[in-house]
């Protein structure tokens, strides 16, 4: 099955066609206007905005002002892609230690309209950031939902626990 519209990918995600979606993922184009009822913008943070989950996977829209940024974190070994949906963002990754306690940044990648990134190693770290000039919007798909995860306090060079949420879930503010 071709995935042209958000409501074909709900629903190989749904059936567990993770492969086809991921290979399709690279030419996947959704139209804004299919992904409206899910944008939400903060200004104070980009928003987590839940598409659909179920016990297998969770697609989020995250939505994001002008140099808004995730701290550095993990996806507690979840496969993780981001389409980025609009604009452009900047990727740093970081290795963690556990047994030095050291993130150690590794390299810094540009990801823009259209393209996609792929986190799938357990202890790869990442951050994520508009870099546009304007308003940005990215598409995230976790191989099961997370519920929490390690994030790096870079002023006390020491991993935390960090619960969280939802903005919207299907449309609706939570």
């Amino acid at each position: 099955m071709k995935i042209s519209t958000l409501e074909h990918l709900i629903s190989a995600l749904k059936l567990g066609q993770y492969d086809e979606v991921l290979t399709q993922s690279f030419d996947l184009v959704i139209p804004l206007e299919e992904l409206q009822p899910y944008i939400s913008w903060n200004p104070n943070r980009y928003t987590r905005n839940c598409i659909a989950r179920n016990e297998d996977f969770e697609l989020i829209l995250l939505c994001w002002e002008k140099g808004q940024k995730t701290a550095i974190h993990c996806h507690n070994d979840q496969e993780c892609w981001v389409k980025v949906i609009r604009g452009d963002f900047e990727e740093c990754l970081y290795e963690y230690d556990e047994a030095m306690n050291l993130m150690s940044y590794t390299k810094t990648d540009q990801v823009s309209q259209n393209q996609v990134t792929i986190i799938d190693d357990k202890d790869i770290y990442h951050t994520l950031e508009n870099i546009s000039q304007g308003r940005s919007i990215s598409l995230h798909l976790y191989m099961k939902p997370i519920l929490e995860c390690g994030v790096f306090n870079q002023k006390t060079n020491q991993l935390e626990t960090k619960t969280l949420a939802y903005d919207t879930l299907e449309g609706e503010e939570v």
